[in-house]
């Protein structure tokens, strides 16, 4: 990134080494530092500017040799740019010096820098621990740094602790001595490395551990009592590391590895170099009362914590414009590791379900962005976080791989980071290791997809003929917005790597580069059957594009969906394009309906979950409709078709994907109010509660949700006793989302003054809120409480990242006017800068919405109402 307005550090001084003690207080949670910073002066200067937020600055003095100190003359802050600047009466000369800095700060309760954590230890005991959360500018509020992650340099760390706490930091421990009841505890000197990857945590911690078969020490630590909930992180992590060491060719250089689960934390995990944090549902898996959702979340999350060792900590992009760099990798690399381990969970279907599809919906807005943005500060850079920087990236990678091929792939990742560990990279130094391997023009096809936001559709023309079908393919930029502009024509080009396929050549596709706005492609002849000329664009959904095809292809691969002639993975891709093409305007509403009727005989968990969460987004948006009963009668009919392969008892020795799927199909009957689901979730939490009976923890949180669903207050309150009794987050987050399911106001009402209670943890209360947001019975609610409440959601949330995103964004599904208008007011009265983009998102999102209602509520009355006489 080279431009000059963004707020970056002077470049004429370079951080080497950094030696710093932290001695906190965990009764009045405040801290004092004490700095000495080994730098690299490149000019001769009378000041020295670094980044300093929050803290209290008691002196600075400054040596270019060892016992020669003088201090600073004058300080200055600007709050602005985060910074401290130190002016010197005596110039300081080219070459190496060290500046020593005391300063205090406070361990604060907003989840970031320096922060603490309360909760309830084994006993009932009310207890706090410390940690940190630097990522992505927040070292700056713990220690005055250079808190840029070009900037790399060493760390030796040193913390004044009680005794009878434990730390765990990057590095493993050294040395500690004891006295007067505080512990001196001092780390190994880390690798070069960024400010926002160091990390220390003190508490009352208990690991359980083993050691790799290359020696190196893993550890996953919780707070004493809940050790035995980190074995199957432990034993994920052991098997992660020898698949990691052996892909990426550069063994983790470390000695040791820890996992630790945090009670309050803001995002899912935070990849400290070494010293890896969680939130505890992230990281903690209790033998009797975790789901298999849950392992499968924390076996992922554990990979892709584990891929940023390399790709992010190893090799750092040199700005925050490329941070997809890190993230994109490590969703790509997590999901790619997890299938090795679990290959009967079928990764990469949920992947395009989870990570492509929805890049593709955020990807879809004009209020997107490309996945290399540039950004200017620290409210900007918050904004990265997101799907385009995660998953859209995450999915170009994807689509790359195949078009290159596994091994060359590899290899060129294997070259990319052994030229540049312990250092700082750009996204065209991956792509020259990537042509080398491949020897394929990397750079000129994948600057289409990092530098351009969008992503093309793709329509499709077949001819039949004796000699094969003929396939001609043309690009334009997708856009919902087409629903309104019809048809906008764009001169946007994108180099696709295109792949076909039909009945004559399943499993083997063919492959081409569509690079200019149409070419054609000529596929084996098919079947003398008309129905069996179906053609299937981008096999496998490895590429980052939607399709659309002609009226009679799409009825030919409704054939092949109900047949299942085409893989889960592209059944899955073809009705949600479907979708986005009904939701565009680029197809009738009643077509993707009509498409939907052809899944009645799925079996795949998977393709179930994606279709459900389109017909759900449907669902949210018809709820004030007045056919809104005729969809919930659709819902039904198609979810009760396969209600009777899964039922709501797990099977003895049934898969994984079967547990997914019981979760997905008996959830959607309860949204479409199947009585005779909504009756037996009832009667199910009557026995938990009377009798308590064992109810599966693969069932559990659907039973609360649906029992919430026909519940009142009793059940209300008995649900909410429930989450404040148990020590399991896992199982608190199933009961506290429950709570959002009612359909009384009252209730809801309650639960969103709760949400803000210290009865619930701050990184819960977003769940909460954005859960009443979504209940069709009383959504505006939610609204409400966020506005009247701003003030206090700016004071948790306010300085960005996810829940602030998250938050905004409940606006999103609104559909009329009124509410266009309201939200529009509200934020440009109540700016929240780290969120601008999702509020622009989401005031596109509600012009979408009303389009959308009013040109389908004709055809699809209709469609209805002609379903009701078929029926």
């Amino acid at each position: 990134m080279t431009s000059s307005n963004t707020t970056m550090l002077p470049t004429n001084i370079k951080p080497i080494k950094y030696n710093l003690t932290i001695a906190p207080n965990l009764d009045n949670f405040r801290f004092q530092g004490d700095i000495s910073i080994d730098i690299q002066i490149i000019n001769q200067t009378d000041f020295i500017t670094l980044n300093c937020i929050d803290l209290s600055i008691q002196s600075c003095k400054l040596s270019t040799t060892a016992k020669n100190y003088i201090n600073a003359s004058k300080t200055t802050f600007d709050q602005q740019n985060e910074t401290v600047t130190f002016y010197f009466s005596t110039p300081i000369p080219h070459g190496t010096s060290t500046i020593q800095i005391k300063f205090r700060g406070e361990i604060n309760d907003k989840l970031r820098g320096f922060y603490r954590s309360k909760y309830n230890n084994h006993a009932g005991e009310e207890c706090y621990l410390a940690t940190t959360q630097f990522e992505a500018t927040d070292a700056r509020r713990a220690f005055p740094c250079w808190d840029e992650p070009g900037l790399k340099a060493k760390f030796q760390l040193t913390l004044l602790i009680p005794s009878n706490l434990t730390a765990i930091s990057n590095t493993k421990l050294i040395s500690e001595k004891t006295s007067n009841g505080v512990t001196r505890k001092e780390f190994a000197e880390t690798p070069l490395m960024s400010t926002y990857l160091l990390a220390f945590i003190i508490g009352d911690l208990k690991p359980v551990e083993q050691k790799s078969k290359d020696g190196t020490l893993i550890r996953v630590w919780t707070t004493r009592g809940k050790e035995s909930q980190g074995k199957f992180a432990l034993d994920v992590s052991i098997k992660l590391l020898e698949y990691f060491n052996q892909y990426f060719g550069v063994p983790y250089p470390l000695e040791k590895l820890d996992h630790i689960a945090i009670p309050d934390f803001a995002a899912g995990a935070m990849e400290n170099w070494g010293a890896i944090t969680y939130r505890e549902n992230a990281i903690l898996v209790d033998q009797n009362d975790s789901s298999a959702a849950t392992r499968q979340v924390v076996a992922s999350i554990v990979a892709h914590e584990m891929a940023h060792m390399w790709f992010g900590d190893l090799v750092t992009m040199n700005w925050w414009n490329d941070l997809w760099l890190n993230e994109s990798f490590a969703s790509w690399m997590g999901d790619k590791a997890v299938d090795q381990l679990f290959p009967e969970w079928e990764m990469w279907t949920q992947f395009v379900s989870q990570d492509t599809n929805r890049a593709l919906s955020l990807d879809g807005l004009q209020n997107s962005h490309p996945i290399e943005q540039e950004v200017k500060n620290p409210a900007e850079i918050g904004e990265l976080f997101d799907a385009i920087s995660y998953s859209k990236g995450g999915s170009i990678i994807r689509m790359l791989e195949h078009f290159v091929g596994e091994e060359n792939f590899r290899q060129g990742l294997q070259n990319y980071i052994s030229e540049y560990q312990y250092a700082n990279a750009k996204t065209k130094q991956l792509w020259e290791a990537l042509e080398k391997s491949s020897g394929m023009p990397i750079s000129t096809i994948m600057d289409t997809w990092i530098s351009q936001t969008g992503y093309p559709l793709v329509e499709i023309k077949t001819h039949q003929s004796k000699d094969g079908i003929e396939v001609t393919a043309s690009q334009n930029r997708f856009l919902y917005e087409n629903l309104i502009t019809k048809n906008k024509y764009t001169d946007t080009i994108w180099q696709i790597p295109l792949s076909a396929e039909n009945y004559s050549n399943v499993g083997n596709p063919t492959y081409t580069i569509l690079d200019k706005r149409e070419t054609s492609i000529m596929l084996p002849a098919s079947s003398e059957k008309p129905e069996y000329n179906w053609v299937k664009i981008n096999t496998g959904q490895t590429g980052f594009y939607r399709v659309n095809y002609s009226p009679s292809d799409w009825k030919k691969l409704r054939y092949a969906i109900e047949n299942k002639l085409v893989t889960a993975t592209d059944r899955l891709g073809i009705q949600n394009d479907a979708y986005a093409l009904s939701k565009s305007g680029y197809i009738p509403s009643p077509q993707f309906l009509e498409l939907v009727e052809g899944y009645t005989n799925e079996t795949n968990a998977s393709v179930w979950s994606d279709l459900a969460t389109n017909l759900g987004n449907l669902r949210n948006l018809l709820a004030n409709e007045s056919y809104f009963q005729n969809f919930q009668n659709f819902g039904r009919r198609i979810f009760k078709s396969a209600k009777d392969q899964v039922g709501w008892i797990p099977k003895t020795n049934e898969g994984h994907l079967d547990t997914l799927l019981r979760n997905t199909i008996l959830t959607e009957l309860g949204h479409y109010e199947d009585a005779e689901t909504l009756a037996e979730a009832s009667n199910l939490f009557t026995d938990y509660i009377n009798s308590r009976n064992n109810i599966h923890p693969d069932i559990r949180g659907v039973m609360f949700k649906l029992a919430a669903i026909s519940g009142n207050q009793s059940e209300y309150d008995t649900m909410w006793d429930l989450q404040t009794q148990t020590t399991l987050e896992e199982e608190k987050i199933r009961l506290l989302t429950a709570l959002t399911y009612y359909q009384q106001p009252n209730l809801l009402q309650e639960t969103l003054r709760r949400s803000l209670s210290p009865e619930v943890r701050t990184h819960n209360t977003i769940t909460l809120v954005v859960g009443v947001a979504a209940n069709p019975y009383d959504r505006d609610i939610a609204w409400e409480f966020m506005k009247s409440n701003w003030q206090e959601f700016q004071n948790r949330y306010g300085d960005g990242g996810f829940a602030l995103m998250r938050l905004v964004s409940l606006t999103s599904s609104f559909s009329t006017p009124e509410r266009l208008g309201d939200v529009k007011t509200f934020f440009e009265s109540n700016p929240a800068p780290a969120a601008e983009r999702t509020i622009q998102q989401s005031l596109e999102q509600i012009v979408l919405n009303i389009a959308w209602l009013e040109q389908n509520r004709l055809p699809l009355t209709k469609w209805f109402k002609n379903q009701a006489h078929n029926v």
